[in-house]
């Protein structure tokens, strides 16, 4: 069994695979940045227990991390409990394809474990939109090169950034209390038509309704400046909100991330 790990700002998953393509378990737990070795060997027990797992049955394990702070942590934690020491994901490894911006070691790796997912998945043209803290676009062109993409304010950021700046409208709906960015479960009213016929549909239209178009709008610029077909897989807590709302994406993968960090870990592992 592969133990995947992919440390994230808002939120942090744990993913086990056996032989097939999809994690037999996954967890995801809330990122603590001042977090302890007490924390992380808490929170592998509790995916272990939940999930009828053991470390036994791990024979490896990766980490893919956005927050330098705790990629120490959990890559030395790993080590004690695993025996072993975790393939950390950096920019410089074999990634199945070329990284072909002006600063690589400035692309953060769960982008490249999009793109490397999307990558061995359609050996085509791909992007690879991530609904996290950020919403990131993550380009691979029909030639295997990384291209890099776009980095929009994530849609959960964007909802929360318009409470503060206009408190008032906040006392006016509910519609702030729907977006959590560490959920993977988030429920929403279905969003009103675009015309709003008070506060509260208003809202929901221009945030739900007017980030699809923001998506759309993204995708339809990459795929002219591409000039190809394009394969787009979204991923992220709240990309099931957006996706069905948008023709542009083909299709959700919730562990997208995870798969990604499994295609860069068989890629570089050494075997024992």
């Amino acid at each position: 069994m592969l133990l995947t790990v992919d440390i994230g700002n808002s939120s942090s998953v744990l993913g086990a695979f056996g032989d097939d393509d999809a994690p037999v378990a996954v967890w995801r737990l809330p990122t603590e940045r001042r977090g302890r070795p007490e924390t992380v060997r808490k929170a592998l027990l509790r995916f272990w227990q939940e999930n009828g797992l053991s470390a036994e049955e791990v024979e490896g394990a990766a980490l893919c991390s956005v927050v330098a702070s705790l990629t120490e942590l959990w890559k030395g934690t790993l080590e004690d409990i695993l025996g072993r020491e975790p393939l950390v994901l950096h920019q410089r490894m074999e990634l199945g394809m070329v990284l072909d911006v002006r600063n690589p070691d400035q692309v953060g790796m769960d982008r490249l474990a999009d793109a490397a997912a999307v990558r061995a998945r359609t050996r085509g043209a791909a992007v690879a939109v991530d609904f996290g803290t950020a919403t990131t676009f993550n380009v691979v062109d029909e030639e295997g090169r990384f291209r890099g993409g776009a980095i929009a304010p994530g849609l959960a950021t964007a909802a929360e950034s318009l409470k503060v700046g206009a408190p008032g409208l906040a006392e006016l709906s509910s519609v702030f209390g729907d977006f959590t960015p560490t959920s993977d479960e988030v429920e929403l009213n279905p969003p009103s038509p675009a015309i709003g016929r008070d506060t509260d549909e208003a809202l929901r239209s221009g945030i739900i309704l007017g980030y699809a178009g923001l998506v759309e709008g993204l995708l339809a610029r990459i795929r002219d400046e591409l000039g190809s077909p394009v394969t787009v897989v979204s991923t992220g807590g709240l990309g099931h909100v957006i996706t069905p709302r948008t023709g542009s994406i083909d299709y959700y993968d919730p562990w997208l991330t995870l798969a990604g960090i499994r295609t860069v870990y068989g890629l570089n592992a050494v075997s024992d």
